[in-house]
């Protein structure tokens, strides 16, 4: 059976369990053990999510002794998303290392700083598919808010229908659960408690609202409360805007779909070539 490699940042890692526990019982997920695999273990230990862990040492021999569906998951640390070109680097090395090993790549990552856009190019020459997520209209995703949306045209619409001056701070359940630690990354404070340089931040930048982007995913049990607290912290009006998973789940099946295919058209070939 086919091989699927998920490439995949930290802030994704509600829309890999919620992948798996509504979908794929029958896939065999292997997770690629790391510093930043400790929050979806939990989540899926929570959801009776069943998987098995590996390194990247042992990963081929785990790949071989398997003939299931196997989806390996590789999550990436948050930092890299502050550093657009360690990102690329980051990704691409992965690629570069393990993609000769499966039959599709799916990256859970947008353009992220424009490091990304070309990378379905950039690996043409492994001759499977790679893919990058992308709405319904094949725009590729600008980020994780982005992706929340569900389309790329309404959160276009989103960051567009603010009033001059007045900018919203976009919050996802995954962006809310972390959002000390991703301000300190996008090095608007060097301490994640200092509240008062963050306010200064925020005015200088034109802050005035906080957007809560509800994907429908619950994970997050917080989620609610953590964004209250973030308004009445920095004095921000709270937008609510309906979220979904639809880029997520669409750009999964399609891989998922695409690299079956492929596997039976080989599959009925080899057949063929074994009966001449």
């Amino acid at each position: 059976m086919p091989l699927l490699y998920l490439i995949s940042c930290r802030m994704f890692e509600d829309e890999l369990v919620h992948l798996f526990e509504e979908e794929e019982r029958d896939a065999h997920l292997i997770l690629i053990e790391n510093e930043n695999t400790e929050g979806i273990e939990r989540k899926m230990g929570e959801v009776s999510v069943g998987y098995e862990k590996t390194s990247y040492e042992d990963l081929s021999s785990k790949l071989a002794a398997t003939d299931d569906f196997v989806v390996v998951m590789d999550i990436l640390e948050f930092a890299l998303d502050a550093n657009p070109s360690l990102l690329k680097e980051k990704v691409y090395t992965a690629i570069e290392e393990r993609g000769g090993l499966f039959d599709g790549i799916l990256v859970f990552y947008g353009l992220c700083g424009n490091v990304l856009g070309s990378i379905e190019k950039d690996f043409s020459h492994l001759g499977i598919p790679v893919r990058i997520l992308k709405d319904a209209h094949g725009n590729i995703m600008d980020d994780c808010i982005c992706t929340a949306f569900g389309d790329r045209g309404a959160y276009v619409e989103a960051v567009m229908g603010q009033n001059r001056g007045e900018g919203t701070y976009f919050l996802t359940p995954m962006q809310a659960a972390n959002w000390r630690e991703m301000l300190v990354l996008a090095k608007l404070t060097p301490d994640p408690d200092d509240t008062e340089m963050m306010k200064m931040v925020f005015d200088y930048s034109g802050y005035k609202k906080v957007g809560k982007v509800d994907t429908g995913l619950y994970y997050e049990k917080e989620f609610g409360n953590i964004v209250d607290e973030f308004a009445s912290l920095f004095s921000f009006e709270k937008c609510n805007f309906t979220g979904s998973t639809k880029i997520v789940d669409e750009c999964y099946r399609t891989i998922k779909k695409d690299i079956i295919g492929n596997s039976i058209s080989v599959s009925s070939i080899d057949s063929e070539a074994i009966k001449d």
